[in-house]
């Protein structure tokens, strides 16, 4: 399938209580190919401080493939920024990236020598679950990890 797009709706966590959610992080960065491998080391960094080096290098691989299209997303916007939040329960992440674009992703069909359209297929490999849900000024795509 080329051009299709994924579930449009909320991500777990998003509307719970911290009770539901204790463990949390937020990381706000430049739109600029330099936030990529900061979100991916910060991400690795937290979640192993929570407990769960099970899930470091999957979580890792997912922040920086929906950073990546964030920053990309971002291109030519005036107040270029992306948000990175983690949530955690103690057995799972969910993965919050938002940017500044209200165009939402799509997945491509990428051939094997093509440099691009291949991350969302990762994320849909790697993850639990995942969609994306409009915001004001923005959109979040989200990734459950377990």
């Amino acid at each position: 399938m080329s051009g299709v797009p994924f579930a449009v709706r909320s991500a777990p966590g998003q509307r719970s209580g911290a009770r539901e959610w204790p463990f949390q992080s937020h990381l706000d960065l430049a739109a600029l190919p330099a936030a990529v491998p900061c979100a991916r080391m910060h991400a690795k960094q937290v979640v192993i401080e929570w407990g769960l080096a099970e899930l470091a290098d999957t979580t890792e691989l997912l922040v920086s493939e929906l950073t990546t299209n964030a920053v990309r997303a971002s291109a030519g916007l005036t107040s270029a920024t992306v948000r990175l939040r983690l949530v955690s329960d103690g057995r799972c992440v969910v993965i919050h990236v938002w940017d500044g674009s209200s165009q939402m992703p799509v997945r491509r069909d990428a051939g094997p020598d093509s440099e691009c359209g291949h991350g969302l297929l990762l994320v849909d490999a790697l993850a639990e679950d995942w969609g994306a849900y409009r915001t004001a000024g923005g959109k979040v795509v989200w990734v459950l990890a377990k």
